[in-house]
């Protein structure tokens, strides 16, 4: 309600400590929440590293979005140390829960090798899987490996 001032005016600050005290409680969607808002800055001083741990929470849970933020914090090293085998475990984890963009950079991180061997069959099969979900990025990639 005060992260949208839905029947409240909006307050940020108010809406980090409500997803905070659902996150110590473990509810999976809340501790995304509060990654996101560690992340940006929302509501409370921005905090990579923090943002990092209840990411990990709420992706170990099998949260899709919270997967693809820490295959991106690994990619990148934000908040870790970058670590390539663990940005493509995170991508991998989201991608077979059918995530386009993650099927999208599963496909990037065969075609280039980045963390793993590189396999041009396998970019083929995840760039497919995303562009049949409609994602433009992996249909160019697509008739760019088969061409």
């Amino acid at each position: 309600m005060y992260s949208k001032g839905i029947g409240t005016k909006k307050d940020d600050d108010i809406a980090f400590e409500w997803f905070l005290k659902a996150a110590k409680q473990e509810y999976t969607n809340a501790e995304y929440k509060v990654g996101e808002m560690l992340s940006k800055g929302i509501g409370v001083e921005e905090d990579q590293v923090a943002a990092h741990q209840f990411y990990e929470k709420a992706a170990s849970k099998g949260h899709t979005l919270a997967q693809m933020k820490l295959a991106y914090m690994y990619g990148k090293g934000q908040g870790v140390e970058r670590n390539d085998a663990e940005s493509y475990h995170w991508f991998r984890k989201a991608a077979e829960q059918g995530h386009p963009k993650a099927q999208y950079n599963l496909g990037v991180i065969y075609a280039k090798g980045r963390g793993i061997p590189k396999n041009t069959d396998e970019a083929k099969k995840w760039y497919q899987l995303a562009a049949d979900q409609g994602d433009e990025h992996a249909e160019k990639a697509l008739s760019k490996l088969t061409s």
